[in-house]
């Protein structure tokens, strides 16, 4: 069922950067693990997996458009959108990066907003 989800995401998301000509531009992709109080600042409750240490926040940055996503594998990532895009999604840091990634690239082209976490008091809101 995942593995359709996924599918399903990628078809769409390589749909919009060909219509706009982005898929063989050599576009740098970063994704680096942001701690606790740079993902979600310093909320009241610390009832939250990130402040536990049992997850990290990436952040993918698409031309100064960041992207949010979270995982339990930490890591490092510099690729072209193409790699993204084609990337196997066969472990939780390949999933991150290409959500994180699918979050930026549509704040980007303002297909999107909020794709990167609330912070402070605003994780109990959302």
């Amino acid at each position: 069922m995942m593995e359709d989800f996924y599918k399903t995401i990628r078809g769409k998301i390589t749909e919009i950067v060909a219509s706009r000509g982005l898929e063989k531009q050599a576009v740098v992709i970063r994704a680096n693990p942001l701690s606790p109080s740079q993902a979600i600042g310093n909320p009241e409750d610390a009832d939250y997996p990130l402040l536990k240490g049992k997850e990290v926040m990436i952040q993918a940055d698409f031309r100064g458009s960041f992207g949010h996503a979270f995982t339990d594998m930490a890591g490092n990532f510099q690729g072209t959108l193409d790699e993204v895009i084609s990337m196997e999604l066969n472990n939780n840091f390949r999933r991150a990066v290409f959500i994180s990634t699918l979050n930026a690239v549509m704040k980007h082209l303002g297909l999107a907003d909020k794709t990167v976490h609330c912070r402070d008091d605003e994780p109990k809101r959302c």
